[in-house]
């Protein structure tokens, strides 16, 4: 599926501009997160929706730095990471415990079915980070994860927190066999404040901003996993009665942000009992969580920082 039409997220504007919205679609992006973990497929679909979520979001916000996309919860899978640099490097990891998730699926009787991810997220909250570097210039917002879809769980924060009318819908492609593909998508639609000396009512915006989510939930997975269309095709056949404009577009790679130095650095702050504990024949070990990456130290050169 890999094709120019993917790691994108186009930009775009409907109803003379009453409407702004991102379209997302990704595959080699998250084929290569998921190639750096060993996550069973539950999780890896997990990942591939959330992953989607996080770089849609993220192309919202106009920032400098890393978005992150977390959840924490008491579900089979309790914590979901993704980070989205302002250049769209993206990265991503999961913690989880297999048995449960089996045991959730044996339960219900989806044993052979793809399910929803607040399915496995369990009780908790689902956070949103800016961080620019310096405490003074991050920004989160949080909302506990309530929703049948994970989509649903991003619509409620807008709802809440934001007070921002919002229309999201998430897509991810499972492949039917161990050597097939991942892919995920997205799309976003928010109704931008009314602008003085318009001449537009409530009610025309109201009705506009129904129609046009009607549209969006019209959108088929195969239409938006078809690598022959482009986004600007897919757009159009949503909204070209709407004076759709499509803007700039965005490329996301995989990009994974450890190095040597900075664990090095973390590691030889820690107390020498700290280093003790860590310490296994005379080396400390450790592994990136996001890109499997494996760093080895001697105890000596720690302590000499």
């Amino acid at each position: 599926m890999d094709s120019k039409n993917f790691d994108t997220c186009a930009s775009f504007h409907i109803n003379n501009g009453a409407f702004f919205g991102r379209f997302i679609r990704l595959d080699k992006v998250v084929n290569d997160i998921i190639s750096k973990h060993d996550y069973p497929a539950t999780v890896n679909a997990i990942i591939a929706e959330s992953t989607a979520l996080a770089a849609l979001l993220a192309s919202t916000i106009k920032y400098d730095g890393l978005f992150t996309l977390q959840t924490k919860s008491d579900g089979p899978v309790s914590m979901i990471v993704v980070d989205v640099t302002s250049d769209g490097k993206i990265r991503a990891c999961a913690e989880f415990d297999e048995d449960r998730i089996n045991a959730a699926k044996a339960l219900r009787k989806t044993l052979n079915e793809h399910e929803e991810t607040p399915h496995f997220l369990g009780h908790g909250y689902l956070a949103f980070t800016v961080d620019q570097g310096g405490p003074d210039k991050m920004y989160q917002g949080v909302v506990d994860i309530q929703g049948k879809t994970l989509s649903e769980c991003a619509m409620r924060y807008f709802a809440q927190s934001e007070q921002i009318d919002t229309a999201i819908k998430l897509f991810v492609h499972e492949p039917q066999t161990p050597e097939g593909a991942w892919a995920s998508a997205g799309i976003l639609l928010q109704k931008l404040p009314l602008k003085g000396g318009k001449n537009v009512s409530e009610e025309d915006v109201a009705e506009s901003w129904h129609e046009a989510t009607v549209f969006l939930e019209s959108l088929q997975a195969d239409e938006v996993f078809n690598a022959d269309l482009s986004n600007e095709e897919l757009l159009h056949r949503l909204y070209h009665a709407n004076n759709l404009e499509v803007q700039q577009s965005k490329t996301y790679t995989f990009s994974c942000r450890c190095n040597r130095e900075k664990l090095q650095a973390i590691l030889g702050a820690m107390k020498p009992e700290e280093l003790d504990s860590l310490t296994e024949n005379g080396r400390i070990s450790a592994q990136c969580h996001f890109c499997g990456t494996k760093y080895s130290f001697e105890k000596g050169e720690l302590l000499k920082q």
